[in-house]
């Protein structure tokens, strides 16, 4: 079995990854961070708690417009547009705008996640690179086999 995908990155897909990685990571630890910055600087008469919320608030006013210019930057950078496909031995990566293609083994995923509507694969890269997959694009056999990937990795 073989899946093969078109790849390509675009501001769409690149804040796609900056969110994914938010949720999965970086929320918590802004939650706490809020939480110790709203107990060592309470907003007078708000307490700790809504302190805190406010803080996180406004942290979060700050970031949409962060990861709206980083992702418009990176678009303008960065432009991989490639086939992938992903087979029970190997990654193929079959580059359109270059002449290059590469195998990459499947110990490059480190992650696979499989969520309602997508399946995420976060590879090792020096930057961090999240292929997504929406799952209405993906057949029944398709997403069986990153199921069973899953399991491996």
């Amino acid at each position: 079995m073989a899946v093969i995908k078109r790849i390509q990155s675009n501001y769409n897909s690149i804040l796609r990854a900056k969110i994914h990685f938010f949720l999965k990571k970086s929320l918590w630890m802004y939650l706490i961070s809020m939480f110790l910055i709203g107990y060592a600087i309470p907003i007078a008469s708000l307490g700790i708690f809504l302190s805190s919320l406010i803080y996180f608030f406004c942290l979060i006013i700050i970031l949409i417009p962060i990861y709206h210019f980083s992702a418009k930057a990176i678009a303008d950078k960065n432009s991989f547009d490639a086939d992938i496909e992903f087979n029970e031995q190997h990654i193929i990566i079959r580059h359109r705008n270059k002449a290059v293609v590469e195998t990459k083994e499947w110990d490059w995923v480190k992650k696979l996640d499989i969520t309602d509507r997508n399946v995420f694969l976060v590879v090792y890269n020096p930057n961090r690179f999240l292929i997504s997959l929406s799952k209405n694009s993906l057949s029944e056999s398709e997403l069986q086999f990153f199921e069973k990937k899953k399991g491996n990795i």
